[in-house]
């Protein structure tokens, strides 16, 4: 069987700039099209960053969380919220910075126990501008960062034998809502798609075995396994399930080959290093958080109080599983705080995505790999709800849609990829496959497209206003205007789309080539 032209040489880093450049545009259009504090939690998040950077990596515990020495108009954010949990209500609401933006002041966080690595790689920014335009580039270097570890993917798929049905999946596992996030300050947006990434280094580690391909797989795995790993608490868990699960497709001796492989041996020990001062972080920020209040009069702390608290684990874990459908709702998109949900259309489009691509496993997944996709089912089923069933009592109910992302994009992409496998000598008609392409290019364009001018309007004008107003009559303007958040989506979401249709044609001319080859 011949190769894919792109699996050595300069190609398969063709497709990753093509599709860092086209999910780089796609995360910055978010970045200045939603406004400050419109993100879930971005407030603690834009104030952790910004303390981070400044060598505060904790703070002492105040009344309402952790107290950091910001600028003036990174604090101010926590004041930007007139608009949150009303749809109806444009952005323009949000008061004016009271004073110096570039003074430096007590802000507070409750994000400060969190994990410093995020925040430090992408807080950076708010040391050099004095305004508000420091927290859109802080954004827009998460973005960077986060579709870069997307780029990788794709880059890794293209270097298949048979690389469109995976990358089919790949874009079936981009749901508006990983690109939301990516253009948002929060640890999230590392989690997803650095997952997605691992999970697919892995695959292809596993089920595409190249000796001279090995040492620059391994070390994208643990590049972003390394990140993945310190962004929140759970996300180890994400990590170990993205590198173990793909190992049930190896017979014992072709696994305990791999294994034994120095870069294998490497590796696992420096993503296993990684975990575990993610786990050691929580002790560490708490005793950071003590000695920073050492001498300080003691404050009341106030916090937030979830529903459900003292409730027992089998509620917790009979309530996850009886919003399934919304959370899954949630994990296609639900922007702002969880209050601006996607189009019908755009759920309609995911639905039919996840669908197929189900009922494709369903029907044509046999031994390991059934396995493997019955396992990773059953996780992305079951798992979050024992996680918010251990929390639950002690906790209240804390679960957001996007907190299952990384178990749900594994499964869609896993199980994608799978059918790829078991299809893959069977050589489909590839004319039906390259339309298989176009119709699912097609669905991800209008669903994509559709949500966020869905969310432009609600940002721009309230959701209950005429489309016409978005552009004759905007009430909050984004950094550039309207016109350019809208040019950047649209233009990435095209390239992207290039990026695909160019590894089909590279499946398509190998499989001309290869019976002369």
């Amino acid at each position: 069987m011949s190769s894919v032209p792109l699996k050595t040489g300069k190609g398969r880093w063709k497709i990753f700039a093509g599709a860092w450049i086209a999910l780089s545009l796609l995360a910055t259009a978010w970045a200045i099209s939603s406004p400050i504090s419109s993100g879930p939690d971005e407030p603690a998040h834009i104030v952790k960053a910004a303390s981070v950077v400044r060598g505060e990596l904790v703070g002492p515990q105040g009344t309402y969380g952790n107290e950091v020495a910001v600028p003036n108009y990174v604090s101010w954010t926590n004041a930007q919220t007139c608009f949150v949990f009303k749809p109806a209500v444009p952005a323009d609401c949000a008061p004016t910075i009271e004073g110096d933006p570039a003074e430096t002041v007590v802000g507070t966080t409750t994000a400060g126990y969190n994990n410093p690595v995020y925040y430090a790689l992408v807080g950076w920014p708010s040391l050099l501008f004095s305004d508000t335009t420091g927290i859109y580039a802080m954004r827009i270097v998460s973005g960077l960062l986060s579709s870069g570890m997307l780029a990788l993917a794709f880059m890794l798929v293209s270097t298949w034998r048979r690389p469109t049905i995976p990358a089919i999946g790949l874009v079936a596992a981009i749901t508006p809502m990983v690109l939301y996030v990516n253009g948002l300050v929060n640890p999230s947006s590392f989690e997803i798609s650095g997952t997605i990434a691992a999970f697919v280094a892995m695959l292809t580690i596993v089920t595409q075995p190249d000796e001279r391909l090995l040492r620059g797989r391994a070390i994208i795995l643990v590049a972003v396994s390394v990140l993945v790993a310190n962004t929140r608490t759970i996300s180890p868990l994400w990590i170990a399930i993205a590198i173990v699960v793909p190992l049930l497709l190896l017979p014992w001796r072709e696994l305990g080959g791999l294994l034994r492989r120095r870069v294998v041996l490497i590796s696992a020990a420096i993503v296993a290093l990684a975990a575990a001062f993610s786990v050691a972080w929580t002790p560490i920020s708490t005793r950071l958080a003590s000695d920073a209040a050492a001498g300080a009069p003691k404050t009341p702390v106030i916090t937030t109080v979830f529903p459900d608290v003292g409730q027992s684990p089998f509620f917790g874990f009979v309530k996850m599983v009886t919003l399934t459908f919304t959370n899954g709702a949630d994990m296609i998109g639900n922007f702002g705080w969880m209050d601006t949900p996607v189009p019908a259309t755009t759920i309609v489009i995911w639905t039919m995505l996840i669908g197929v691509i189900l009922l494709a496993g369903f029907v044509l997944l046999r031994g390991r790999r059934a396995l493997v996709g019955a396992a990773l089912l059953l996780l992305a089923l079951v798992l979050p709800a024992l996680i918010q069933a251990a929390f639950i009592t002690t906790g209240g109910f804390i679960w957001q849609g996007r907190y299952g992302l990384p178990i749900f994009v594994m499964l869609i992409f896993g199980v994608a990829a799978l059918v790829g496998l078991s299809v893959e000598n069977s050589r489909p008609a590839p004319a039906l496959l390259t339309r298989l392409v176009l119709a699912v290019l097609v669905g991800f364009i209008a669903g994509q497209g559709y949500g966020f001018l869905k969310a432009m309007r609600r940002n721009v004008i309230g959701s209950d206003t005429s489309w016409k107003q978005l552009i004759t009559d905007p009430q909050w303007i984004p950094p550039g205007g309207v016109m350019l958040s809208l040019a950047l989506f649209a233009v990435g979401l095209l390239t992207l789309a290039v990026v695909v249709l160019r590894i089909r044609s590279a499946e398509r001319r190998a499989e001309v080539v290869g019976p002369n080859a």
